[in-house]
Formats: structure tokens, sequence, C-alpha cells
């Protein structure tokens, strides 16, 4: 298989299993990853779920992962760009054919985030992912028992939207 094929699915691996096994089992490292060495957390992570998948890492596609940190409201945050996938668009597609093709469509991410309040400590998780019909976003929550809920549809794939997304759902609870 080539790197390009496994580009979205690796994404789908760091965001779905990965940064949410950080952010709740181990938030001090991944915090540690953010704030020592923050442009080595994205390609650390990608490096994660390479070895997961027993896949051969590509450097260049390791590059293509960043991780800033900053502060949203009371919580400080965690957010890791992913790769621009490749469009998704099934709008078109039998029932039928989708659901026996639906397990090889990978909805890949664009962005995952990690919070944590400064004074509860509370975290939570936040992913922006594709979306499988009309080529949107899908805004979503893993929570720290593994549950991955669909909070409804997202803003454009830019980082400035996406934190206005994550406000609005922390406001909400």
């Amino acid at each position: 298989m080539s790197h390009a094929y496994n580009l979205p699915q690796i994404s789908y691996w760091v965001a779905y299993h990965v940064l949410p096994h950080y952010a709740f089992q181990a938030v001090e490292k991944a915090i540690d990853t953010w704030t020592k060495a923050p442009t080595s957390a994205g390609p650390y992570y990608y490096l994660i779920a390479c070895q997961m998948a027993e896949l051969e890492p590509v450097p260049e596609d390791a590059r293509l992962y960043s991780a800033v940190s900053g502060v949203l409201g009371d919580y400080d945050y965690y957010l890791m760009e992913f790769p621009t996938p490749p469009p998704v668009d099934m709008s078109g597609t039998d029932p039928v054919t989708l659901m026996q093709q639906g397990a090889g469509i990978v909805l890949a991410p664009y962005f995952s985030i990690i919070l944590r309040h400064r004074t509860s400590q509370d975290l939570r998780y936040f992913v922006l992912g594709q979306a499988p019909l009309g080529g949107g976003t899908t805004f979503r929550t893993v929570t720290a028992s593994g549950a991955n809920a669909n909070m409804g549809p997202g803003p454009a794939p830019q980082r400035d939207l996406f934190l206005n997304r994550v406000r609005q759902a922390l406001a909400t609870g």
C-alpha cells in the first residue's frame, strides 16, 4: 500500500484512538509533548499511529501534522492540525453500495483538540472531521469512556472557525 492511501487512516487513528488515550489516560505527557517540543508533537503522534498499524512512517507525511497550544476561556488547549484529506462526498451513492463500501471509507479529521479546565482540571476532547455527505464537516466529541458522539454539523475546516465551535460547545456544557 502506498502511504498516500494510508494518510487519512493514520490521521483517523491519531484523532480517535491515540490522542483520546493521551487526553484521558496520560494528559501530563500530552501537555509536555505540546509545550516542550511543539514542532515535534504532530510527528510524534503520527509515529505512534504508524506503530499501532505496523506501517512504515513516511518523514514527509509526519511533517504534515502540526500542534499548537493556547487558551480558550477557562481552558488551556492543545490542538492538532491534520493533513488536508482528499474530498469525500457519498451523497450520490446508492444506499446499498454505501452499506457495502462503508467500512472502506475513511472520514478523516481536520483538527482535534484536548482541553483542560484551569481550575477544575476537567478534560474535554473534540474533533472536526469530514462529513459523509455534501463535502461538509462534523463536530464530534470523544469521552473518557471512549464514547464517540456526533455533535452535529461543523464549520468549514479552518482553525479559527473550529475554535469558535469548540467555544460554543464549552459554553453549552
